[in-house]
């Protein structure tokens, strides 16, 4: 019965060792994710704010972005992103598409972004970007993309917003626009 006990202390201490080195990596790993989230969102705003202010661009900025930076975005945002520039496209003087850049959630030119706080959505990761004007960071965030960490690389998922006081999101205003579309063809 003594080495029983022994024997089952030792797959105690051995099982606690284990789960302390788990738990002590997965906190490692989180740490290091929201780095590296934060710096993938940084960058992509620093290349995005360029982009948008280049006056001499024959395409929008979201077009070039969902073009040559596909790999960024999910299957899915980018399939929705799409159908509503090619609605776009088909009803010229008409809004029946984004009146806002999405990703900036602005109208304006473009100023720099900031990425600053990460936090978690599930399995997936939010980050706060503030706006930059006059050399003053926006009170509270302009807009939260969120992210997940897909086959090794970052991808945005949605972007979230406060509008009208309100929490929303891309992927509900791009249904809803969807949704007016089809509604008004009947």
């Amino acid at each position: 019965m003594y080495k029983r006990s022994k024997r089952t202390r030792s797959i105690l201490l051995l099982s606690l060792l284990v789960g302390a080195f788990s738990f002590a990596f997965a906190a490692k790993a989180t740490a290091d994710d929201s780095s590296s989230c934060r710096t993938f969102v940084q960058s992509f705003y620093n290349w995005y704010v360029v982009k948008s202010k280049n006056s001499n661009a024959v395409s929008a900025p979201l077009d070039v972005a969902l073009r040559t930076r596909a790999a960024d975005f999910s299957a899915e945002l980018s399939r929705r992103l799409k159908e509503d520039t090619e609605a776009s496209a088909k009803s010229p003087g008409e809004v029946v598409g984004l009146d806002f850049d999405p990703i900036l959630n602005s109208q304006e030119e473009a100023t720099p972004y900031k990425a600053e706080k990460v936090s978690f959505k599930g399995n997936d990761f939010l980050v706060d970007v503030f706006a930059i004007k006059n050399g003053k960071k926006s009170a509270a965030p302009v807009v939260q993309p969120e992210l997940s960490h897909i086959g090794g690389k970052w991808q945005f998922v949605n972007f979230h917003y406060k509008i009208d006081k309100k929490d929303d999101d891309l992927l509900n205003v791009l249904k809803i626009l969807r949704d007016d579309r089809k509604s008004t063809k009947k």
